[in-house]
């Protein structure tokens, strides 16, 4: 029995191309630019909107009378205690008391990433078919019975496929923030606070060296606190709060009780101790604070 085949053919697709997102990321970046553009405007004109907003308010305020308090007028009396508490009122506009407030974006932020994919394809399949047949005439009882013959058939087939893919895929995410706070630099002045009464002046006095036998061993200084009236006037037989950062000090001169004399003075003595011929005999600085009931002073004194 011979075998012939009828038939056998193979088909091929070729891959079309590689993937590659070089393009979409090209258009991306185009639409990102778009992005920062726009919201460089959106900045732009919310930013002029805040400030027409807010030299609107200003305005308003400006033009509204009220009457208000214009000045707090406060009296000390001789011992630094309040005595008398005036209030001078008038129509003021009411951004005296009300400020307005000014908004600006102080930091707008964008991030850009981006997602991009491209997928490419093809397939390749073969197949194959065979066929084949065979005959014999009749012999024996076919020559009384009549012709006789024996047919055979018997065929294959065979097929297989490839699939080739390529895929190129780029990612990311857009990311923006802003911080929209009041501004600093634009503000109303308050109303002025006016205070009467007694002031203390603390009055630099002479420095001295104290040595013994042409050793330095110490240092001091004299200083003077006066006690007035707001007119100039000296106010006598107040006791002073002394208080001193940096160094000792004394009354003086010896019996001296610590309140004010005729001229409304006290007079301290501060000393500095050396006690080591090595020790550090550069000036220093000491506060000085004298106080009264409300009424105080401070100020830095170098010896």
């Amino acid at each position: 029995m011979a075998k012939t085949p009828i038939g056998a053919g193979t088909t091929t697709l070729n891959l079309a191309g590689t993937a590659d997102v070089s393009d979409e990321i090209g258009r991306a970046g185009v639409s990102f630019g778009k992005l920062v553009e726009l919201t460089g405007k959106a900045v732009a004109d919310t930013q002029l909107a805040l400030n027409q907003t807010g030299a609107a308010t200003a305005s308003t305020l400006a033009t509204t009378q009220i009457d208000v308090i214009a000045v707090q007028e406060s009296v000390y009396d001789d011992h630094g205690t309040l005595s008398q508490a005036n209030s001078l009122t008038r129509k003021l506009p009411l951004i005296d008391f009300i400020d307005p407030v000014f908004y600006q974006w102080s930091e707008v932020r964008l991030q850009g990433q981006f997602f991009a994919t491209e997928f490419v394809s093809s397939a390749e399949s073969t197949g194959s078919t065979y066929n084949s047949s065979g005959g014999a005439l009749g012999t024996g009882l076919s020559f009384f019975l009549g012709p006789g013959g024996l047919i055979s058939n018997s065929g294959s087939s065979s097929s297989s496929s490839d699939v080739d893919t390529t895929r190129d895929t780029s990612f990311g995410r857009i990311r923006a923030s802003a911080l929209l706070e009041p501004r600093t630099d634009v503000g109303v002045p308050k109303p002025r606070q006016v205070v009467r009464g007694p002031s203390l002046a603390i009055i630099a006095g002479a420095i001295t060296d104290v040595t013994t036998g042409g050793v330095l061993v110490g240092r001091t200084m004299s200083a003077l606190i006066e006690l007035r009236k707001n007119d100039g006037t000296a106010i006598q037989g107040k006791a002073i709060s002394i208080e001193t950062d940096g160094a000792a000090w004394s009354l003086t001169p010896t019996g001296a009780t610590g309140t004010t004399d005729p001229n409304g003075q006290v007079t301290i003595l501060m000393r500095r101790d050396f006690l080591s011929p090595t020790a550090d005999t550069a000036p220093i600085n000491v506060v000085v604070s004298a106080r009264l009931g409300l009424v105080s002073n401070s100020t830095t004194l170098t010896f």
